[in-house]
């Protein structure tokens, strides 16, 4: 039998105060809204409430296996959500996880992760490649892969089936907006959120072409608060982040820096919704990796077990990311007036 890739024995941690869930499973709730959301406050529908905690996953391919051992630990310390939101493979993890919210089904879904190859995902083809390089297909890759393994069992038919609201950002082809699906179809949600610009073909659903929710909303902090979360734990993918365990290597070779260069735009942009937000927001740490290509499987192993173990950590002395202090105004406008404008002396 394969030993387990997480701990077998929970950690005990007492939850944050305000929270006192006891492992509970929350009831589903009103699904605010679907296919035409933006994620924009006016358009939550009427599914917002006050005081509600959300989980937060981030895009980044192969990286976000580290959110699976993030998640044993936040559920083996009694933080159970309100409700998840995700983008890209975030959205993969945060729909797996809202339909089985439970040690067991986090344990399926690392497993899942663990045996999960390029070529079961992302398969490509001499004919697929010449067909998206002369401009006959949208990708160079066919998404079937990705659909049969969404259509095993690891996540529910219909997304308002899962046992807490899960809401998948993807974005809008046509206007670069992000459409927030909340209800329908889980797996063409899923493949929607996932169709990375040039490796999968969009997604048509509802009348919208839809692609990899990362290009609008990576981090969909945003998108959760116009869901009524006020306080929201972001499960980052990609660093660095303040709390990474070891500082990301530069890496080399044209491929890698220009990931690398996007992770960082993604980041900044991250930082900048995380500081617009008005509720509180921690942000986990994630395990430091010489990985920078999406579709390497190679070590999620190994990033599985780092996100438990610097999550449990995190866990002893958790702080929300300080919010940003107003910008001084310039010294010109702080000058005291002593004499009288020209004109009226």
């Amino acid at each position: 039998m394969t030993a387990p890739l997480l701990p077998s024995q929970p950690f005990q941690l007492p939850p944050p105060s305000g929270q006192p869930r006891d492992g509970a499973r929350p009831a589903p709730g009103p699904r605010a809204g679907g296919a035409g959301d933006s994620g924009r406050p006016e358009d939550a529908g009427e599914g917002s409430s006050e005081g509600r905690v959300a989980f937060v996953l981030q895009g980044g391919g192969s990286l976000a296996a580290a959110q699976v051992g993030m998640l044993r630990a936040l559920t083996e310390a009694g933080i159970v959500p309100d409700l998840v939101v995700g983008a890209s493979a975030g959205a993969l993890n945060a729909v797996a996880y809202a339909s089985d919210p439970t040690v067991e089904g986090i344990e399926r879904l690392a497993g899942v992760w663990a045996s999960m190859r390029r070529k079961d995902v992302a398969p490509l083809s001499p004919r697929a490649l010449v067909g998206g390089l002369i401009g006959r297909q949208d990708g160079l890759a066919s998404s079937t892969g990705l659909r049969h393994l969404l259509e095993s069992g690891l996540v529910v038919s219909q997304l308002e089936q899962t046992v807490i609201p899960a809401h998948v950002v993807t974005t809008d082809l046509a206007t670069g907006h992000p459409v927030v699906l909340s209800n329908g179809d889980a797996v063409e949600a899923l493949l929607a959120t996932s169709a990375y610009p040039g490796v999968f073909p969009p997604v048509t659903i509802e009348g919208r072409r839809l692609i990899d929710g990362g290009v609008s909303a990576d981090t969909p902090v945003r998108q959760a608060e116009s869901l009524g979360a006020t306080t929201t734990y972001v499960l980052p993918s990609v660093g660095p982040t303040p709390s990474a365990a070891t500082p990301e290597l530069v890496p080399r070779g044209a491929f890698a820096l220009a990931l690398r260069a996007v992770n960082q735009i993604l980041g900044n942009a991250a930082w900048a919704d995380m500081s617009a937000v008005r509720g509180t927001v921690y942000l986990l740490p994630t395990p430091g990796s010489a990985t920078v290509n999406p579709f390497d499987f190679r070590g999620t192993r190994n990033l599985i077990a780092g996100g438990y173990r610097l999550t449990v950590d995190w866990l002893r002395d958790p702080a929300p990311v300080p919010a940003p202090s107003p910008a001084p105004s310039p010294a010109w406008l702080r000058r005291t007036i002593t004499a009288p404008a020209p004109g009226l002396a």
